[in-house]
């Protein structure tokens, strides 16, 4: 497992909180996102609003790269390319499983590629699986039989779905730290949104034989603005800019937060309700990828305290 190091960044405080305080945004952004998203495909095939969504975000991020996209390569062009196929990959999974689960088990079901990260890294890169990661897998898989109601037959369609997307997600965020240096930030960043557009549209236009939603209305316009601005170029762009002025555990800890989020916005939009088990199946969720990360941190610290 990579232990997440508590080291100071080369910021001063104020700098910190100011990048602390985008990243609440980005966490925020995601949850969000996804009761919007489950608003906008009732009714709506979900690529036609994917592809929607991204040709957006990728207009909103071109001015931003427009000056390094000049200076790409073939290789980093390769690795945007990459990276966008699997990252869409990742959100036509999150956003065709939420079709048939609630936004709130969505929220707390992508969170897992936290997990599912250190876990594959080690069959794919040779690095050792840590005891934090592997506690955090089994509470994890405890809070997913939790939330079924203790009858993972009960599991929804849709939350298998979710979960193999967070696979997807956890292969984007390991690529993208051995391929990250093969171009610049902004036009990596375009890259990749740009190709999740193009897969959106050529899957909408084969798959489901249709390019504009079947019913466009406030709902659809809200969610395809707001996820491409917010949740999708804005992201990205904090993410890139801002996250290296903070510390990978603070950073992790802030990110947690978008199954939260999920959680509030799909009771205050959805009316959504929070059932006991998926609450308690949320939080033991939850509980395991903290411990995942946190683990070599609390070990010192246990240790450092039985020391003295």
């Amino acid at each position: 497992m990579i232990e997440v190091k508590d080291v100071s960044p080369p910021v001063g405080r104020k700098g910190q909180y100011q990048a602390e305080a985008l990243l609440v945004f980005v966490a925020l952004g995601w949850g969000l996102g996804f009761p919007l998203m489950k608003e906008a495909v009732t009714g709506n095939p979900v690529l036609v609003i994917l592809w929607l969504r991204f040709a957006l975000a990728a207009l909103v991020v071109l001015p931003f790269a427009w000056r390094s996209l000049s200076q790409l390569n073939r290789a980093g062009f390769s690795a945007g390319v990459l990276l966008g196929t699997l990252l869409f990959c990742s959100f036509f999974l999150l956003i065709y499983g939420l079709q048939y689960t609630t936004a709130v088990n969505t929220g707390f079901l992508a969170g897992l590629c936290v997990i599912w990260v250190p876990l594959l890294a080690g069959p794919l890169f040779k690095v050792p699986t840590g005891t934090g990661t592997k506690i955090g897998a089994v509470l994890a898989l405890a809070g997913i039989f939790v939330m079924s109601g203790a009858d993972v037959q009960q599991l929804h369609k849709g939350d298998l779905l979710v979960v193999f997307g967070s696979i997807f997600t956890a292969l984007h965020i390991l690529a993208l730290d051995r391929l990250g240096h093969k171009a610049g930030s902004a036009a990596l960043a375009f890259i990749q949104i740009a190709t999740m557009a193009i897969l959106g549209l050529l899957c909408s236009v084969f798959m489901v034989g249709q390019v504009l939603p079947t019913h466009l209305d406030a709902s659809v316009v809200r969610a395809v603005v707001i996820t491409a601005v917010l949740a999708t170029a804005f992201a990205f762009w904090v993410q890139t800019r801002f996250q290296q002025r903070t510390t990978p555990a603070r950073a992790t800890f802030i990110y947690n937060l978008e199954p939260v989020f999920a959680a509030v916005f799909a009771t205050l939009i959805l009316n959504e309700s929070l059932s006991p088990t998926v609450f308690l199946g949320g939080a033991i969720i939850v509980l395991g990828i903290a411990l995942s990360e946190y683990w070599p941190a609390l070990r010192g610290y246990w240790r450092r305290q039985a020391a003295s």
